[in-house]
């Protein structure tokens, strides 16, 4: 078993050019999820880990974890690794859902705003970023999920289409990490993923501006979890086609997502109005009934 530098090193010295030769130049690790389920406390877990220095805030975990972000925000790990805070979700409808897909294909320019748009809206923003985004960046989804919320058999299916569409999009089973590690849930939660034949689950306790006393328990966990991610991306480069050709591919998958929900959406509409006629008529009719008798009295 490697000890802590040595799976520092092998980390900080991973360097995708040296596993593939068709151009990708680095990795974007998507991290994605509901509101207020660590996304942020784990990117600070993961600077002060890899960094090894100071404790330090990079993402604030008050403003992204709480909603109030509205941004797609970096954070260079190494010189191949780049960590991603996508903006979280509040409800899985399908409006959220084809905002987080968009993100996650990285079809929208990091580092500035992402507002949620309704109808067709997400589409035009997806065309107007085409200048800004970088076709050589890896794509890699990481699910954070915290433990402590707990998990029930009625929110399964839906983050199961949220999982099973995130690796439709991007080629890759998602990763899910569930924080709060040591909560007394972990047991009854991780078995709910399993059940929803996630491949790669990790547990683990982040660092806090409370408790950042470095343990090696803690280190271990962070760095176990990126060794996995960098074998995970050895394995899938050689089964991808060039950069540009799997943009293109997130970028139709994305825009079919929202052409078809929009005709559901229209005929959901459609539907409804014809309800809403056929109830009113059937509330008019004793009237008409009532007042036909009347005239023949």
């Amino acid at each position: 078993m490697k000890t802590i530098p040595e799976m520092t090193n092998f980390i900080n010295n991973f360097n995708i050019k040296d596993c593939n030769n068709k151009g990708f130049s680095r990795v974007l690790l998507q991290i994605f999820g509901y509101l207020g389920h660590g996304k942020s406390s784990f990117i600070n877990t993961c600077k002060y880990v890899l960094d090894d220095t100071e404790f330090k805030i990079y993402a604030d975990v008050k403003s992204n974890d709480g909603g109030n972000t509205t941004e797609r925000i970096t954070y260079e790990l190494t010189d191949t690794l780049t960590l991603v805070d996508n903006r979280g979700c509040s409800v899985l409808n399908e409006y959220e859902t084809g905002e987080i897909f968009a993100q996650l294909g990285n079809l929208l320019p990091l580092n500035k705003a992402v507002a949620w748009s309704k109808g067709i809206g997400l589409v035009d923003r997806i065309v107007e970023a085409e200048r800004y985004i970088q076709s050589s960046d890896f794509i890699y989804p990481i699910f954070v999920y915290s433990v402590k919320k707990g998990l029930t058999s009625e929110e399964v299916p839906e983050i199961k289409a949220l999982l099973d569409t995130a690796r439709n999009l991007t080629g890759i089973c998602p990763l899910v990490l569930l924080t709060h590690k040591t909560n007394p849930n972990l047991r009854a939660v991780r078995a709910r993923f399993e059940d929803m034949d996630v491949e790669r689950i990790f547990a683990l306790e982040n660092f806090t501006p409370e408790d950042h006393l470095k343990t090696r328990g803690k280190h271990e966990d962070v760095l176990k979890l990126y060794i996995e991610v960098i074998r995970d991306i050895e394995f899938r480069m050689e089964r991808m086609s060039s950069p540009e050709d799997e943009r293109e591919k997130r970028k139709q998958f994305v825009l079919n997502f929202v052409y078809e929900r929009e005709l559901r959406k229209k005929g959901e509409d459609v539907e409804k109005k014809l309800r809403e006629e056929a109830r009113r008529k059937e509330a008019e009719k004793p009237q008409k009934e009532s007042g036909n008798k009347c005239l023949f009295q």
